[in-house]
């Protein structure tokens, strides 16, 4: 079963490998990343982030959809993992599961001009195409939140839109 969906541009790292991992008792972690699939090095990067015990998979989006909606995944507990505001809509689109949606660390990192994006949190920079998306996230799944840490008090993620 997918125990929570989240968005964060530095994909395994301390807060998903020693916090969450931890607080959702996780068995898997499927990063769904078309650029960090098709890169061996970055693959082996966040394999090597991952904590001891929890299996990992780094895989294109489509084949993370698959491997979320596939049944015999309903006694595992997994983090289905991305680093784009694009394919967690993808993945809400198409998973077929309903579980927390974490947008937590999005938009600094990975190019682009800060001053193009809207500051949504001090963690959070979005596009206006990435407002559009999180506001279809939004009405599709009612316990979307911003998250950073187990230990801050989940936030409606888009209570956090300017005007909405």
């Amino acid at each position: 079963m997918i125990s929570m969906m989240r968005c964060d541009d530095r994909l395994i790292h301390g807060q998903v490998a020693l916090l969450w991992s931890k607080e959702l008792q996780l068995s898997r972690i499927i990063v769904a990343s078309d650029q960090a699939a098709k890169s061996d090095i970055q693959k082996n990067a966040l394999l090597l982030a991952a904590p001891a015990g929890i299996k990992v998979a780094v895989v294109p989006v489509a084949k993370a959809i698959e491997l979320a909606n596939d049944p015999r995944g309903a006694k595992l507990k997994m983090l289905l993992l991305t680093n784009t505001v694009a394919n967690l809509k993808t993945l809400v689109d198409n998973v077929d599961v309903e579980t927390k949606v974490d947008i937590a660390n999005v938009g600094r990192i990975g190019g682009g001009n800060l001053n193009d994006k809207h500051k949504i949190s001090e963690t959070v920079y979005l596009t206006d195409d990435e407002v559009e998306a999180v506001k279809a996230i939004g009405k599709k799944r009612n316990n979307f939140v911003y998250q950073p840490l187990p230990s801050d008090t989940p936030v409606p993620f888009l209570s956090l839109l300017k005007g909405e």
